[in-house]
């Protein structure tokens, strides 16, 4: 991806990367495979999510976690609940392995994984989809300005979020 931080990445070598389906995924892959082999991995996957792991490149150990939601019509109070067990596992698998960057691209399981790594002083850089041209996820409206890196696929949405770089897109 064009205009990463080199100083960060230079400092890498244990990456935590959280997954979910569909798109979120594909591009989560795709920029797994443009920062290589080199990198020992930590593959964060929804408790339920039995494909995902089959499509996984380039090993790492793989850690299931509890998806905030099941459901699209799931009630907030268990969702809140998910959220904080995701939240608690997250803390708990990123203080025994320690990665020193988490990375995604706007699935779900993001923002707890992500204020997980927060609390323990691990970075984390975000990867808007590429299906936002022209407005943010609630994932990114929720990281925005609380990660290391933030960076969006589309020049007209980094011309309206200040915060954001644009860094190209990864599919």
């Amino acid at each position: 991806m064009v205009g990463l931080s080199l100083t960060l990445w230079y400092t890498m070598t244990k990456i935590g990367v959280v997954l979910g389906r569909g798109g979120h995924t594909a591009q989560t892959f795709a920029l797994v495979d443009l920062l290589g082999e080199s990198f020992t991995y930590i593959y964060l996957i929804g408790l339920l999510d039995r494909l995902t792991p089959k499509k996984i490149r380039i090993p790492g150990k793989v850690l299931r976690v509890l998806t905030p939601r099941l459901l699209p019509d799931d009630s907030r109070i268990l969702s809140v609940m998910r959220t904080s067990v995701t939240f608690l596992l997250s803390f708990l698998y990123f203080a025994i392995l320690q990665p020193t960057v988490v990375i995604s691209c706007g699935t779900g399981l993001t923002v707890p994984t992500f204020f997980a790594a927060r609390v323990l002083g691990i970075k984390t850089v975000y990867v808007e989809s590429m299906s936002r041209v022209d407005s943010l996820s609630m994932t990114g409206r929720l990281l925005l300005g609380k990660t290391e890196l933030f960076f969006v696929q589309w020049p007209q949405l980094a011309s309206k979020i200040p915060a954001a770089r644009y860094g190209g897109q990864l599919l």
